[in-house]
């Protein structure tokens, strides 16, 4: 899909017809066409290059900067990009999701997470002292559609489940898992994770703990994110494979 040789950290689905991108070789987020792949609309983040990217409500999109301790506010208008609003965070932030009108973050050295509003107010947080952490690396996050957040944490080999106020609920932990990176909600039992290191995509389904490789040797190189398209049932993967970065997988 991306033919141009680029490093797309992050990817999230708009619209059955749109993903936006967060492009670390051009330090851009795209806007593109899902079937063609043909950008819609760029803007530069320079000189805070985009490490992930989650769609808010009311047209709106957030992305985390790695190691610049900032959080920008992206506005998706009419097929446009804009930038909105840069919040200042107090570390280097890097995992982002939606949650309703808040967002997730998570930050690293040491790794803690953070619900706040898009005004940068903290509503809530989950911060361990001590030798004994739940997190060490946790950069990729998603949210359900019951509300609950999910944080892949590659260093653990786990999948862990909090809620709204950031208590642990529950731990996936399975060999197929193996460095566990990027993950979406398919739907409020189902997740798709990628294993990173074995280049598999793997299904969890939350209810039962069930652990599932469903893609694997179909030309995944160390999938890094993943967006999926209930409507036309296809999934979006973000690849190391340069000349191809996004591969589309029909799913049944």
């Amino acid at each position: 899909m991306c033919t141009e040789r680029c490093w797309i950290w992050n990817i999230a689905l708009v619209s059955p017809d749109s993903l936006l991108l967060a492009n670390g070789t051009k330090q851009t987020i795209q806007l593109v066409n899902s079937r063609t792949g043909s950008t819609l609309s760029e803007v530069s983040t320079w000189p805070r290059g985009p490490t992930r990217i989650c769609l808010l409500g009311g047209e709106r999109a957030a992305l985390t900067t790695g190691a610049h301790k900032k959080l920008q506010l992206v506005h998706v208008r009419g097929g446009r990009l804009t930038l909105g609003t840069v919040l200042d965070v107090k570390a280097d932030c890097w995992g982002i999701a939606p949650h309703g009108d808040n967002v997730v973050v998570t930050y690293d050295s040491p790794p803690w997470l953070e619900v706040m509003s898009t005004d940068g107010i903290v509503l809530h947080r989950f911060k361990e002292s001590g030798a004994a952490q739940t997190f060490k690396f946790p950069p990729f996050l998603t949210t359900s559609s019951d509300g609950f957040i999910y944080a892949a944490d590659r260093d653990v080999h786990a999948i862990i489940k909090l809620d709204s106020s950031l208590h642990v609920l529950q731990t996936f932990s399975d060999p197929q898992l193996g460095r566990p990176y990027g993950l979406t909600s398919v739907n409020s039992d189902t997740l798709l994770v990628c294993n990173l290191d074995n280049s598999r995509i793997v299904h969890v389904n939350v209810n039962s703990g069930t652990v599932t490789t469903i893609l694997g040797g179909d030309g995944i190189v160390r999938p890094r994110s993943l967006a999926y398209c209930s409507q036309q049932r296809k999934l979006f993967v973000c690849t190391d494979n340069k000349t191809d970065s996004i591969q589309v997988y029909q799913m049944d």
